[in-house]
């Protein structure tokens, strides 16, 4: 115990802890030992602090650095890769629009040959129709006409056997009146 309390009056002289305030001035005084283990402590905490706090710093700002760039990287690649796929995409929409505009005008042309080739089969039909019904004109006049024709022989026999007050043989004197009416047919003409 004498020990201690020996210990504890050396250390309180030499820290001067006496009671008496000491003035700011000793503050700035020189004190060789308290700036060697200053220095001392200064360098081991400076080795430390680069060791333990400095280092990993300095390491994780590097492989932020590191993560930016790769980034930076990554999204010029990624810009690149989308405007090639910009470029293709606008490739393919106007290769898209060509093959409408293409398929548009096919549709077109197309129904202009279908439409020219029904008007030209209505067309035929049309002119068959008419052929046809001038043909049926052509026969029903054809058969009007021989029908005129025998009523004009029968009712001639007929008028001439008033005329001449007697029965005329109508057999026999058909063919005259068809000869005779056929000539004022050729002659009309």
């Amino acid at each position: 115990m004498q020990l201690a309390s020996t210990l504890s009056i050396h250390v309180a002289s030499a820290m001067n802890l006496s009671d008496d305030p000491r003035p700011l001035s000793a503050l700035l005084e020189f004190a060789p030992g308290a700036m060697i283990w200053t220095l001392l402590a200064f360098g081991i905490g400076l080795l430390f602090m680069w060791k333990y706090v400095y280092g990993p710093i300095t390491i994780a700002l590097e492989a932020r650095d590191k993560k930016v760039e790769d980034s930076i990287t990554a999204a010029e690649i990624a810009r690149k890769g989308a405007e090639a796929q910009m470029a293709q995409a606008k490739a393919e929409l106007q290769k898209a629009q060509e093959n409408g505009k293409r398929m548009v005008e096919d549709a077109m042309a197309r129904a202009e040959r279908q439409a020219a080739e029904a008007v030209r089969v209505a067309d035929e039909r049309a002119k068959a129709e008419l052929h046809k019904a001038r043909e049926t004109i052509a026969a029903e006049k054809r058969q009007a006409l021989q029908e005129i024709k025998a009523l004009a022989v029968e009712l001639t026999i007929a008028a001439t056997g008033k005329l001449l007050q007697q029965e005329v043989d109508a057999e026999k004197n058909r063919p005259l009146v068809q000869q005779f009416v056929a000539n004022a047919e050729a002659g009309g003409r």
